[in-house]
C-alpha cells in the first residue's frame, strides 16, 4: 500500500520552492532524519507554501532502481513514521 506524503522540490541554487504530493511504497523507505538544513532554509518560504508557522522538514530515502534517491518530506521522522507504520497496520 502506498503512503501519501508532501514533497519540497526546490530548484538549484536559491530557486524557488513547490509542494509536490507524492505516493511511496513504505517497504522502499531506506531512512528517514532531520533535514536540518531545510529547516532553516526554508523557514520563511513556509508561510508561503501555504504551511504553518514553524513547520518542520525530514530526508526520506527512498530505494529507487539500484540508486537510493533522498527526498525531502513535510513533517518531522515521527510523523512520517507514524504515517507508515498506521498504513502497515491496518493492512493486515
Amino acid at each position: 500500500m502506498l503512503v501519501r506524503l508532501i514533497q519540497i522540490e526546490r530548484e538549484m541554487r536559491g530557486g524557488i520552492s513547490r509542494l509536490i504530493e507524492v505516493y511511496i511504497n513504505p517497504r522502499h523507505i531506506i531512512s528517514i532524519a532531520d533535514d536540518y538544513q531545510m529547516n532553516e532554509v526554508l523557514v520563511s518560504e513556509s508561510i508561503r507554501l501555504g504551511l504553518e508557522d514553524g513547520a518542520k522538514f525530514s530526508k526520506v530515502v527512498v530505494q529507487e532502481g539500484s540508486n537510493p534517491k533522498t527526498i525531502t518530506i513535510v513533517g518531522t521522522p515521527a510523523e512520517i513514521h507514524s504515517k507508515i507504520k498506521k498504513r502497515q497496520i491496518l493492512r493486515g
